[in-house]
């Protein structure tokens, strides 16, 4: 036994320790205002309003009416409220104009003061993120067949095939004109599948830079992996080994997850890029997160998480939001997390190859009884970068697998529409991925909608004004074709369901070059492409040409001409 004078002071001293951790112990909170302050006008949005950046403003535009393009969520925080938070010690981490909050971190003293401010309307914590990471390094099999074009995919072939996206870069479009922002943990850049990338703007906000690659003194090794492999599956392109399905887009980065056990990962820094994206003209975000820790299944309605209800804010605007389902299919939490609980967004569950859907693929119901996830798309064994050290040029590819996976996939299908026809609404590019989806008919809280199909989605609306039917029963683009410049399409609206095969003729009657064969659905294209090339993969003469598609015990075909540049 201690004596008893020292077992007082022990007693004091850990009293005190008590006592400080009491008020010196500080978590992160949402301190939610009560308006935007007086100095909010009417005439403050219509400034606003007036320098909106053109692609925000033509995105917004879609979805709102002229006079209704900005509200109270564009208006700045009150600049006084801030002040006053500073004066109770509080530092800002975030500002968000959307959620009109702050979040800061506070101990129970502060907390205890702020609860009884009027400028308060409310103080929730700050979620924290958790995601299972399930990464494969290893050199996965695939097929490096040339499907009806001249892409390469290698092992990235089944990704892309299951969901039909080599039909829709058949036609010609691959993301081009469409902006997509990954929000992620990090991203490395020098790798040979990035060669090619537009990056539109970068930014870290977890450490307030522009850097969105590892930084030495700040972040662990892994930072900049998860971010990469998902960058990768979205818009990497190197011919034989990986080909995303958005490859033309241009993208904006934030490094919005900290990786490292010491730091979780918080929804603000979500909310925070969310905001600037929408500054930036982003027509979609692609985030493969879930939000679990202070949330239960009842808070999973689309209502309740602040990431969700910026999600939806996002939506409101014009932005298309992706989100992984989560990969909490067989833990104890087992459904969906936030954001991927909100009603405008679409989250994405995880099949294999076969389309069976993976064990630890998320599912719904939503707590208010909506179906969830809403579309899935192969998210098993994605092929994808592998992680170049800082140096080198990468040239190295592995496979990975889980939610995070497939949600780009989906997101890159989304950008294909879209690049198409820009005029769609996020809710409208939704109807088509979930109404073309293979189970549609007869959804459920496992596969949602079911597996996407580009194709059938990318024709839900309407026919681009290239495809366009006309009086020939074959299109022929471009006509003539400049040897050299690219290919030339053919198009064929065939009036039953069966296979075509499409052969090149001089204008002697001589056979040329063999298209293939492509399996035909009535109401939707077929695409045969030819780069000039005959059958020895040499450029054939100046001069006219036919194209004759037949389909048994049909035969249609198209006049064209073919000149050197």
């Amino acid at each position: 036994m201690f004596p008893i004078k020292l077992q007082i002071s022990i007693l004091a001293f850990f009293l005190l320790h008590i006592s400080f951790n009491r008020i010196y112990a500080a978590e992160k909170y949402w301190f939610y205002l009560r308006n935007k302050g007086p100095e909010n006008t009417t005439s403050r949005l219509l400034q606003i309003q007036k320098n909106l950046p053109t692609h925000t403003y033509q995105r917004r535009a879609k979805v709102l009416a002229t006079e209704k393009l900005v509200d109270d969520t564009d208006l700045p925080v009150c600049a006084d409220y801030i002040n006053r938070l500073k004066s109770f010690g509080i530092t800002p981490v975030v500002v968000s104009k959307w959620l009109n909050a702050v979040s800061a971190y506070a101990n129970t003293e502060q907390l205890e003061a702020l609860r009884e401010e009027r400028w308060i309307s409310k103080i929730e914590r700050v979620s924290i993120a958790r995601r299972k990471s399930r990464l494969f390094k290893i050199k996965i099999p695939g097929d490096s067949r040339v499907d009806n074009n001249f892409f390469t995919y290698g092992p990235s072939f089944t990704q892309n095939d299951i969901i039909h996206v080599p039909d829709i870069h058949n036609i010609g479009y691959y993301g081009q004109g469409v902006r997509i922002a990954i929000f992620d943990t990090g991203f490395r850049l020098n790798h040979e599948a990035f060669d090619h990338l537009k990056v539109l703007a970068a930014y870290d906000f977890i450490h307030n830079d522009l850097i969105v690659d590892n930084e030495s003194d700040e972040d662990i090794a892994i930072q900049n992996h998860h971010g990469s492999f998902i960058l990768s599956i979205i818009g990497g392109f190197h011919q034989g080994e990986l080909i995303g399905p958005a490859f033309k887009s241009e993208f904006i980065l934030a490094k919005t997850e900290d990786e490292s056990s010491e730091t979780p990962v918080e929804e603000d820094y979500w909310i925070a890029a969310a905001e600037w994206a929408d500054s930036l003209g982003a027509d979609i975000i692609s985030s493969s997160l879930g939000y679990l820790d202070w949330y239960t299944h009842e808070n999973m309605d689309g209502r309740t998480a602040p990431i969700t209800i910026a999600a939806d804010i996002a939506v409101k605007k014009g932005i298309i939001v992706i989100s992984s389902a989560g990969n909490e299919g067989n833990t104890g939490w087992g459904i969906i997390s936030a954001p991927a609980d909100g009603d405008s967004v679409i989250s994405v569950g995880a099949v294999n190859s076969s389309g069976i859907i993976a064990p630890y693929s998320s599912g719904g119901p939503t707590s208010d009884g909506r179906i969830k996830p809403d579309v899935v798309a192969m998210g098993t064994g994605v092929a994808c970068i592998n992680i170049p050290p800082k140096q080198e040029k990468g040239q190295d590819y592995t496979a990975v697998s889980g939610t995070s996976a497939s949600c780009p996939l989906v997101a890159g299908v989304a950008a294909l529409i879209l690049s198409a026809y820009p005029h769609l609404t996020p809710m409208q590019v939704r109807e088509a991925l979930l109404q073309t989806a293979n189970r549609a008919k007869n959804p459920d809280n496992r596969y949602g909608f079911g597996l996407v199909n580009a194709l059938e989605a990318f024709f839900y609306w309407e026919i681009p004004p290239v495809l366009e039917k006309t009086k020939e029963p074959v299109l022929a683009y471009p006509n003539p074709f400049y040897k050299q410049a690219s290919f030339v399409r053919f198009i064929f609206f065939p009036q039953s369901p069966g296979f075509a095969t499409a052969d090149i003729y001089n204008i002697l009657g001589q056979h040329v070059k063999s298209l293939g064969k492509y399996q035909c659905k009535t109401g939707l294209p077929c695409i045969f492409l030819w780069d000039g090339l005959d059958q020895r993969r040499n450029f054939i003469s100046d001069g006219i040409y036919f194209c004759r598609i037949t389909t048994p015990p049909n035969c249609q075909s198209i006049k064209f001409t073919i000149i050197s540049n």
